[in-house]
């Protein structure tokens, strides 16, 4: 039988104005601050939603695409938020597990679907709710475990309702992942929608992919204490299953800037659409499976250059792509040959080469992969998670959809020139969106082949609240 949700679950699941509504109920308040611990609940309260007299007076026109795991996961047919709520519900995140043809879920039985964008966001979505020029904004949760032509009809029918309810062309942002899921809906349904959109911003998108997500597959869910951690529960099976996260890896020899010439591949000295160049020690049928999800990964990945090279100028006109510098970010994975002669580890470079576009970046996204070609670019010191909460950064995207002089500098160099004050390029609720702290990765073999008394330590401390960030982890 379904259970009913909690409180909480229901919090996590709701918009973000219900979000707020819900926190008057002094029981949902308690467990919402144990839930996310008490300093980033503090900054979440102070970007609740203004007054309605102090809302926009414009129609809302705006829709917001988040980044991966910026949307929740709920299970319709056994209940409970299975993404998000991970101290609680880390026994289910291995029945996020998709179908090998990553079509559905392992479990027919869970019927897993997006509830609502994370609640990191929260900045970003008060500056659009109150500029002068809009009254908020429609945000897009989807799955992002699946493949982003999985839900491509599902935006292209968010962005015509919107166009049909408002009656005007719709702008869209896309943070992360996000920015490619904007993408590939125009890509597909291109000479349906552009009569109905108008402008549009990538925030940290990883075009041509991210070597993190290169990493994550090699070591699974290597380099920060909490992804380790997370790397506990989700295993290798279930991660290697997401075709949707996958589709992050870096963009094949070819296709990935730098390589169109012929050059070799700044992200890897492996061939990463060979899944037996990765020597994960799988069996056959394993095997046979990453190579499938390769080759697909392949395919979006060129399939959505050869979109964008054959675009009008007048649609790369209307975008902005704003990208974030600055930040020790994961640029290359190298194997080291075994004394036995087997490929078994691998060296990860992550030192930084200031404004170099393969050795900066925002902590996630190598600055080659954030460009796209004949499309306005402005740069911002920042770190990936919590580049739409700096206030500069919200400022630019609002400028942009305005049709306003923008404020960020248009080149690498520009962004570390300190012509913005700390307020204007940090972001506004560091905690939520995981920027609190510059990124350092490291190995942490203890929780990539944890102890029974290890693993027992690591989930008496996530049942007594000492992780709680845990609750707000992205890996990208």
């Amino acid at each position: 039988m379904k259970r009913d949700l909690t409180s909480l679950e229901k919090f996590l699941i709701s918009d973000y104005e219900t979000q707020f509504a819900l926190l008057k109920d002094p029981a949902t308040k308690v467990q919402v601050q144990a839930w996310m611990g008490p300093v980033a609940f503090t900054q979440f309260v102070k970007c609740g939603p203004p007054g309605a007299g102090h809302l926009g007076t414009e129609s809302k026109n705006v829709i917001f695409v988040p980044g991966v795991m910026g949307s929740t996961l709920q299970s319709n047919g056994l209940g409970g938020v299975w993404w998000l709520d991970i101290a609680r519900a880390r026994d289910k995140l291995d029945q996020l597990k998709l179908t090998n043809d990553g079509q559905g879920d392992i479990d027919k039985d869970a019927d897993v679907v997006p509830g609502a964008v994370d609640l990191s966001y929260g900045p970003f979505r008060k500056a659009v709710a109150t500029s002068k020029n809009f009254g908020g904004s429609v945000h897009f949760p989807y799955d992002w475990r699946k493949s982003m032509r999985a839900s491509a009809d599902a935006l292209r029918d968010v962005i015509i309702h919107t166009y049909e309810e408002y009656g005007k062309k719709v702008h869209l942002v896309g943070h992360s992942m996000g920015g490619l899921m904007i993408r590939t809906a125009l890509m597909i349904h291109g000479k349906e929608l552009w009569p109905k959109v108008d402008r549009i911003v990538f925030i940290g998108t990883p075009h041509y992919g991210s070597a993190s997500i290169a990493g994550y597959l090699k070591n699974h869910l290597w380099g920060l204490e909490a992804i380790a951690i997370l790397g506990m529960f989700l295993s290798r099976e279930t991660f290697r299953s997401m075709r949707g996260v996958l589709s992050l890896l870096p963009a094949p020899a070819g296709v990935y800037p730098g390589t169109r010439n012929g050059k070799d591949h700044p992200c890897a000295n492996f061939e990463m659409y060979d899944a037996k160049a990765w020597n994960l020690d799988l069996d056959a049928a394993a095997t046979v499976h990453l190579q499938d999800v390769l080759d697909e990964v392949r395919k979006f990945h060129t399939e959505l250059y050869q979109w964008h090279d054959s675009l009008l100028q007048d649609y790369k006109e209307r975008m902005l792509v704003i990208a974030g510098v600055g930040q020790e970010t994961l640029f290359r994975l190298e194997f080291d040959r075994a004394l036995w002669g087997v490929w078994k580890h691998t060296k990860k470079i992550t030192e930084r080469i200031r404004c170099d576009s393969h050795r900066d970046g925002d902590g996630r996204v190598p600055l080659a992969s954030a460009l796209l070609e004949d499309v306005t670019t402005r740069y911002i010191k920042g770190e990936h998670g919590g580049l739409p909460n700096i206030p500069a950064v919200a400022q630019d995207v609002l400028a942009w959809l305005n049709g306003d002089k923008l404020g960020l500098p248009a080149t690498c160099g520009g962004a570390f020139g300190g012509h913005l004050s700390a307020a204007d390029e940090t972001s506004s609720a560091p905690l939520l969106d995981g920027s609190e702290g510059p990124s350092r990765f490291r190995d942490l073999p203890m929780y990539e082949d944890p102890t029974p008394d290890w693993r027992a330590k690591i989930e008496a401390d996530l049942d007594a609240g000492k992780f709680p960030k845990m609750n707000l982890i992205k890996i990208l």
